[in-house]
């Protein structure tokens, strides 16, 4: 009786029966009753299995005494209506499994799993077509192997393309277009100035509508250095592989094969070549947005979801019409209301950045309307309704063809298996194989920032439509078609197509480092395409042969005319050796300067009516032998031209030639 008794002293320890969804008030009760505030207690009350016995005044319990009434506890509020609700809409946590509810399910001799069980909210219209949500489990494993796997695979990535794209700019292998554009406008902007980009003619947003370059802004009043940039673009697309990974999680249910997954992200094509190939597009910041809006929309956490669809709009313009597709998506399968006013948000902001924004900036509208095929977008739809057949035609080229190849192959064509979901991306598709531009449909250029996040997602969906026991074997598909085509396509170490990095320890780099200590910090210059990054930080930079003549300026209406900036320019630095093109007009305009700096890779020039502000003691004569071309080698591969699968090259430099900056 005594161990009883000491036993109902002690509280009771939590149990299946104790409801986790109440506050207990008893401080509050009791303090009333000491002050004759509140009533005491009613005494409890017996069932009719319980019998008194006078004598003792102690209760005798038949063998069903454990239906005896307790006590109603009064100092507890219920709250679980307001729980429930908040559980059912994704906004609070479910409890956790009762621990004796886990012992019962492995026996009273077998111990509960080491790793702990991480219990996921689950919807009907979260699973991927023809699933069950009640044939997953409810819960997921910790594993911590695939948490080092997934860890060690996004820190190699970002270690060897942060060495990549540094060891590239610092070789003097960084192209004006696209990264020295962004780089003198974001300069701009962090010392408050009008971002006027000189390098090619247009104002930062009257080019593209990429306000998420502004936080990029702050960071250049601490750092302000191109490599920002360089860095940037690496984390966030190194990034994409954690939605990866717990989209993967929350639809596999395993977190080893969300994370052999995540390292298929890593490898694919499309990710090395935005990174490495054009230097910095605000493109990049797509993939990862996207794919963090999509985890969102699954576990229904909408004010996750409008942040990344907000953040989406603000890198492009174009991005809207993914986004529309998204939220077409979400409202036939999620959220009705969510859906249809992100594709009244999409529509409106479209409208607004290309009839409003940019010809705000730009003074007439878009000038990449041009690249749509048959000669703009108005030709387009007649040529729809008129000559069907033309436009099948044009979808059908080989060099599109190889495009589509390119991007399905790396996931084992897995995502088409959720079909539902690769049509997200139907508009961006349509857009890039309806270009006549060649580099909208290689995956080598950045125009397929919005297609890899969702192939990446209707991966793991295609995966989540099969029977659980194939889970495995799809996602080892995806994992060797992922290696086999990043070994094939991209740039890896040993890969068949290792990338070309520029050796900082070059001849031509050396021989620019010491040409430019001759060049002042606020001199207005007009340079080669490639040295473009490496001066940027200044109002006033153009690429040679601006502003003598114009070549890819502005709203591209006076192309081969002279700016009236040429009479602004002090210096001069090309590379020694020019193209035919160029060589004339500086010819022409050669007699105005006076040479500072000439070797046989580089030669800076001062305008003769400038007063010398540097000295000019390092002085190199021209050299009497002819070197070698070292001028940026002309794009004379048609980009459009089909690639070769069985000897891929690594793409040449973004031709200056090429309208805008994409």
């Amino acid at each position: 009786m005594a161990a009883v008794a000491e036993g109902e002293k002690s509280p009771p320890r939590p149990g299946p029966d104790v409801d986790r969804d109440q506050v207990d008030l008893s401080w509050l009760t009791n303090g009333l009753r000491r002050r004759g505030l509140l009533r005491p207690p009613r005494p409890p009350t017996a069932s009719a299995g319980t019998t008194s016995t006078a004598t003792t005044g102690e209760q005798s319990s038949l063998p069903f005494a454990s239906e005896v009434d307790t006590e109603v506890d009064t100092d507890r509020v219920d709250f679980g209506w307001l729980t429930s609700a908040l559980r059912r809409r994704g906004l609070l946590r479910q409890p956790p499994p009762n621990p004796g509810e886990q012992l019962a399910l492995f026996g009273p001799s077998v111990a509960p799993p080491r790793h702990r069980q991480i219990r996921w909210p689950t919807w009907r219209s979260d699973a991927a077509p023809g699933i069950d949500t009640d044939s997953l489990p409810a819960t997921v494993t910790a594993d911590p192997r695939a948490r080092l796997l997934l860890f060690a695979a996004v820190f190699g990535w970002i270690v060897l393309y942060i060495h990549w794209t540094f060891r590239q700019h610092n070789g003097i292998g960084t192209p004006a277009f696209d990264i020295g554009i962004f780089d003198q406008g974001v300069w701009l902007l962090s010392r408050f100035k009008d971002p006027f980009v000189t390098v090619n003619g247009r104002h930062l947003f009257g080019d593209h509508t990429s306000f998420i370059l502004l936080p990029l802004a702050a960071v250049y009043w601490v750092i302000p250095s191109i490599k920002v940039l360089l860095a940037a673009q690496t984390l966030a697309l190194a990034a994409g592989a954690l939605p990866t990974f717990l989209i993967a999680r929350d639809k596999l249910r395993s977190e080893m094969l969300a994370a052999l997954l995540a390292v298929a992200y890593l490898l694919q094509p499309v990710l090395g070549w935005t990174d490495l190939n054009e230097g910095f597009h605000p493109d990049a910041f797509e993939i990862p947005l996207v794919l963090f809006a999509f985890w969102f929309l699954l576990r229904h956490r909408w004010v996750g979801y409008w942040i990344c669809v907000v953040a989406l709009l603000l890198v492009k313009e174009d991005v809207a019409l993914l986004t529309f597709g998204l939220g077409v998506y979400v409202a036939l399968r999620h959220d009705r209301r969510v859906g249809w006013i992100t594709c009244g948000v999409s529509l409106a902001y479209l409208a607004t950045a290309f009839w409003l924004i940019i010809p705000g900036f730009l003074g007439k509208g878009s000038v990449q309307s041009n690249r749509i095929v048959f000669g703009g977008p108005t030709e387009l739809l007649k040529k729809v309704f008129t000559d069907p057949g033309a436009v099948i035609s044009e979808l059908l080229t080989r060099p599109r063809g190889w495009y589509l190849w390119q991007l399905f192959a790396p996931v084992g064509f897995v995502a088409w298996l959720a079909p539902s979901l690769l049509l997200i991306a139907a508009g961006p598709l349509l857009v890039n194989l309806l270009s006549g531009f060649g580099y909208q449909f290689d995956v080598r250029y950045h125009y397929s920032t919005l297609i890899l996040p969702v192939i990446v997602v209707a991966t793991i969906f295609g995966v989540a439509s099969a029977p659980r026991r194939d889970h495995k074997g799809l996602v080892g598909l995806v994992m060797v078609a992922s290696l086999v085509c990043a070994y094939l396509w991209s740039p890896t170490p040993n890969g068949r197509v290792h990338p070309s990095i520029a050796d900082p320890g070059s001849t031509a780099a050396v021989s620019f480092r010491r040409a430019e200590r001759l060049l002042p910090e606020d001199a207005v210059v007009s340079a080669y395409y490639g040295f473009i990054p490496q001066i940027a930080h200044r109002d006033e930079v153009y690429m040679f042969p601006n502003p003598w003549k114009a070549s890819n300026w502005g709203k591209l209406d006076q192309e081969g005319e002279p700016l009236p900036q040429a009479d602004r320019v002090d210096y001069i630095f090309l590379r020694s050796n020019l193209d035919p093109d160029p060589k004339a007009v500086f010819d022409s305009i050669v007699n105005d300067f006076e040479t500072l700096y000439r070797d046989d890779e580089v030669q800076l020039l001062r305008r003769r009516s400038v007063s010398p502000e540097a000295p000019a003691a390092n002085e190199v004569p021209a050299s009497t032998e002819a070197p070698a071309n070292t001028e940026a080698p002309a794009n004379t591969e048609d980009p459009a031209a089909p690639q070769d699968p069985a000897a891929p090259e690594a793409p040449a430099a973004p031709d200056p030639g090429l309208e805008g900056s994409g």
